[in-house]
């Protein structure tokens, strides 16, 4: 019996064994769909012995790369060699190359020149000269291009490509003391470039993942440029049976390879077989790298699971293109304890794939998985339990514990994983007196595309008198952007006795900016949309508790003044024409413009003192009154009672003696002493 059970136990295990090993590969294995070798636009980047060829036109610089020659020249020489490291391997058919290289001839009428250009992959070598046609350069600038017919071979993983440029002859016609023919390339003006046929990458379809009615179809892209290779490309897509599947995929990375997942959620339910078709458009004007499979699929009316794959790898923090960002930021000043303290809430709102990439570090907080970014595997676990962990949705103690260590990590998370410099866009993190830390998930607790809100509440000590950036560019740009582009809305304040004197925008002119002085309080507007990621600008202002420049102040000071400067002129005009200076009463909104949109204290003194000279040129220029005699001061005389009716007589004279009459009665009175 013992004997039977065993051979039975044996022979079962003979049996499951291949039958698990088969599934295992079949799930495992991953179809290749593409890709022969293709048309490619090589461009010439770099200097000195750094010269590289490279598919990325986000490769290119502002300035290019040049090697001059000034005298004429009758031996070889080598103008540069640039070289694309680590080929793909696979079939390169015979087909034509183009070099093509700028050039710009200077101080002379032309060039005549005799020049090879050599193309080397692995032991394979093939030229081609100038053409008699081609071989005078004519002053300015032009191209200088050759056709390089090469051979069909097969290229490893390990071969380079070479190009190089040698000359060996250069005789300039009609030269001045400074004739010089320059070779340029490296810019996006000066995009010089070799166009080849060859391998570039393997596109494999992945065996489609089921849950419930939902349907996850991936691609992996296999390259020698590794997360290059999505970032840069234009653009990729999925179809299923000939329609776009929508929504943005979740991109992942192991090494260099590059995997690429959709949610599918129309499917018809049950067996069915589906035709998969993927996209690369790889480089703008060339043949988009397309490939398919078809698989056959069971689905579930279940319900799936959050609607969106959730990758068992880090997902990547960009696809290229770059996700948005919205920022709200509002700033208090305020003069407390004897000293400026600057309130600021910074309100940053992310979506797109930085949105998910934040969602599943946050559902891996304390994952010790070494595969994971610095940026994620800084956090440790804390109060977070293995049941919280990577359950696809975010606990409210992994947010809790992400807002409690984002205190001391903050830098480091939003410099390394999200591109943002802190110091410029929120301040040094060490000189905050307060700092609060909020996360807001936009009414979803999935790991899904979501946009997520940082909130980040601090208070700082700022200097009396000394001119700071509220605000400066706080993206750290980099060649395959984590930002499309973000919208700001910023607004300052400061109460009645203290100001933010001087607030300007530098360097930009990207941006909606306003200033406004009231009584309690300036007030600073700075609005933008659709900001570019390399907009360069600083919002620079001088804080200040001096009862000079305190709006309430500043605000009296010039309604005294206004005043003042007008009841002068009432005064002047007494006996005068007032309608001119009454007209010019429509100068003192100026002054109170001036006054309101925050101009410094010099500008408005200028137009309080332009004011106050007009209105007194005007009431000394205006016309008198026409029938207003002058005033003239009347002698005071003593007066005498008249006897007889009491009248009072004025005495006009010293003479004695003096006869008079009375002015009530008429009788005679003499005066003898």
């Amino acid at each position: 019996m013992r004997r039977a059970l065993l051979m039975c136990t044996i022979l079962m295990a003979t049996i499951i064994t291949p039958l698990v090993g088969s599934s295992q590969a079949a799930s495992g294995e991953d179809t290749l769909v593409c890709c022969d070798a293709a048309p490619v636009e090589l461009y010439l980047i770099g200097s000195d012995s750094n010269k590289r060829l490279t598919p990325f036109e986000a490769d290119l610089g502002e300035e290019a790369q040049s090697v001059s020659v000034e005298t004429s020249i009758s031996s070889q020489e080598s103008i540069g060699r640039w070289l694309l490291p680590n080929t793909w391997a696979g079939e390169v058919p015979s087909s034509t190359w183009t070099f093509s290289i700028n050039y710009e001839v200077s101080n002379a009428a032309g060039v005549r020149l005799n020049a090879t250009a050599t193309v080397s992959v692995g032991s394979k070598s093939f030229s081609t000269e100038t053409e008699p046609g081609s071989s005078f350069l004519a002053q300015g600038s032009g191209a200088l291009s050759f056709d390089i017919d090469v051979e069909a071979f097969t290229t490893s993983g390990s071969s380079n490509i070479e190009i190089e440029l040698t000359v060996q002859a250069v005789l300039f016609s009609v030269p001045a003391a400074d004739a010089k023919l320059e070779f340029l390339w490296g810019s996006e003006d000066d995009a010089s470039s070799l166009e080849a046929t060859i391998p570039l990458m393997d596109i494999f379809m992945v065996e489609p993942e089921i849950e419930g009615s939902d349907v996850y179809l991936a691609v992996r892209l296999d390259s020698p440029w590794g997360l290059s290779t999505l970032a840069m490309a234009e653009s990729i897509m999925l179809k299923v049976n000939g329609i776009p599947v929508s929504g943005d995929p979740i991109e992942t990375a192991v090494g260099d390879t590059v995997r690429v997942t959709w949610t599918w959620s129309g499917a018809s339910g049950g067996i069915e077989s589906i035709n998969v078709e993927v996209e690369l458009e790889f480089q703008p004007g060339q043949p988009s790298l397309r490939g398919s499979a078809t698989f056959e699929i069971e689905t579930f009316d279940t319900g799936g699971g959050t609607g969106t794959y959730y990758p068992p790898d880090e997902p990547l923090r960009t696809d290229g293109a770059g996700s948005s960002m919205v920022l709200d930021i509002s700033m208090n000043l305020e003069n407390r304890d004897g000293g400026l303290m600057l309130e600021r809430i910074t309100t940053i709102t992310i979506d797109d794939e930085m949105a998910f990439w934040m969602r599943w570090g946050m559902d891996h907080i304390g994952d010790e998985n070494p595969s994971l970014s610095q940026m994620l595997r800084a956090f440790s676990a804390g109060a977070v339990s293995d049941e919280d962990r990577v359950s696809r949705f975010i606990e409210e103690v992994e947010r809790s514990e992400f807002e409690r260590q984002m205190v001391s990590l903050g830098p480091m998370y939003l410099n390394a994983g999200l591109g943002l410099d802190t110091e410029e866009l929120l301040g040094d993190f060490r000189s905050f007196n307060e700092l609060k830390i909020e996360v807001d998930l936009n009414g979803k607790t999935a790991v899904i595309n979501h946009p997520v809100t940082l909130r980040f509440s601090t208070t700082e000590i700022v200097e009396d008198g000394t001119r700071i950036d509220l605000l400066r560019n706080f993206i750290v740009v980099q060649p395959a952007p984590l930002w499309s582009d973000y919208s700001l809305t910023l607004n300052a304040r400061s109460s009645a006795m203290t100001a933010l004197s001087n607030s300007i925008v530098r360097e930009s002119k990207a941006f909606d900016f306003s200033v406004s002085r009231m009584p309690w309080g300036d007030q600073i507007t700075m609005e933008g949309e659709n900001i570019d990621q390399s907009e360069t600008f600083a919002l620079s202002t001088l804080p200040t508790a001096s009862p000079a420049y305190a709006p309430l102040t500043l605000s009296v000071l010039t309604l005294v003044g206004l005043l003042g400067a007008f009841v002068v002129g009432l005064r002047l005009t007494r006996n005068r024409r007032r309608t001119y200076l009454y007209l010019e009463t429509v100068l003192a909104p100026f002054v109170l413009l001036v006054t309101m949109f925050g101009y410094p204290i010099a500008f408005i003194g200028i137009a309080l003192g332009a004011v106050a000279v007009i209105w007194m040129v005007t009431a000394v220029a205006s016309p008198r009154l026409v029938g207003v005699s002058r005033q003239t001061s009347t002698p005071k005389y003593p007066k005498i009672q008249c006897p007889a009716c009491q009248t009072a007589n004025p005495i006009t004279t010293d003479v004695r003696p003096h006869r008079f009459n009375c002015s009530g009665c008429g009788r005679v009175i003499k005066l003898v002493a």
